[in-house]
């Protein structure tokens, strides 16, 4: 089980994980623990923003929510 934030979609229904490939990422459905397991997910919020722009900035990713990974743990899907 991790602890601090992690990026994941404005539904909550997704959260951005890391493939085994190390230039590639992922979003992954929050129905398995496994996956939260997975997911990218930083102490505090200051790290967590940095990376998000960052990947913004190269349209990585789509637009993201930045949400406690407890609460995500919590939600029960």
């Amino acid at each position: 089980m991790q602890s601090g934030y992690a990026l994941c979609t404005p539904d909550s229904l997704k959260v951005l994980c890391l493939t085994k490939n190390p230039t590639k990422i992922e979003l992954l459905s929050v129905e398995k623990t496994a996956n939260l397991n997975r997911a990218l997910c930083l102490p505090d919020l200051t790290s967590i923003k940095n990376i998000y722009e960052r990947f913004k900035e190269r349209d990585l990713v789509p637009d993201l929510d930045i949400v406690n990974i407890a609460k995500l743990y919590k939600s029960g899907y």
